[in-house]
């Protein structure tokens, strides 16, 4: 894995249409055709093409070493297996799962997970994006990390409840993941805690006193 190159994501794609096809690369506005009108009709068929042209830009790659924040319902493009073609990746807006398609490969999250939040970032610095996130189940707050491991997309790691409970997640610096927990029983003040994957699990790097 120490010979790839640099993961990289793209600029946020469209949304993926239900069933996982793609929506065309245009915007194709409403078009009236007056009828019997084979001019107008020429017309149109020109304006289709240039939209369809002007709408196959590819944007611009950025370099993603840092972080990246996945919003609910926009498809993010991102190299999550070193092979130098990107991975669709979409945090559901409704049903607050993760999925991840590689070419005919779809990856779906386990339903009993709600991702209340989720970001891009090299956290074991192999050259490789993995998904790290806050999921939400009937036992309470969980950190979790996705990523592609043992020649598939899967869960690497989701931890047990934690207690005091998450409010947001960040990473920063591309590998070191930021919580700031919500103000435990009896203390009025936030705190940040500040982990690492070390591979087996999340170790904590520095918790910020109450404020």
């Amino acid at each position: 894995m120490a010979s790839r190159p640099p993961s990289r994501i793209t600029a946020p794609a469209r949304p993926l249409r239900r069933g996982g096809a793609r929506h065309p690369g245009a915007r194709l506005a409403a078009l009236t055709l007056p009828a019997l009108a084979a001019v107008t009709l020429t017309a149109v068929a020109l304006t289709v093409g240039a939209s369809i042209v002007a709408g196959c830009a590819d944007p611009a790659p950025v370099v993603a070493g840092s972080r990246e924040r996945l919003a609910p319902g926009i498809t993010y493009s991102a190299d999550l297996d070193g092979d130098r073609s990107f991975e669709k990746v979409l945090v559901d807006e409704t049903a607050g799962t993760i999925t991840i398609i590689d070419g005919d490969v779809v990856y779906r999250s386990r339903d009993k997970w709600r991702v209340v939040g989720a970001y891009l970032g090299d956290t074991d610095h192999n050259g490789v994006l993995e998904v790290v996130t806050l999921l939400d189940d009937e036992d309470g707050r969980h950190l979790g990390l996705f990523a592609y491991y043992g020649g598939e997309y899967r869960e690497r790691l989701v931890t047990s409840e934690l207690v005091p409970r998450p409010a947001a997640l960040e990473v920063i610096k591309g590998d070191l993941i930021l919580l700031t927990l919500e103000p435990a029983e009896g203390q009025a003040g936030i705190r940040t805690l500040l982990l690492r994957w070390n591979g087996f699990s999340f170790t904590n790097v520095e918790t910020s006193p109450a404020e």
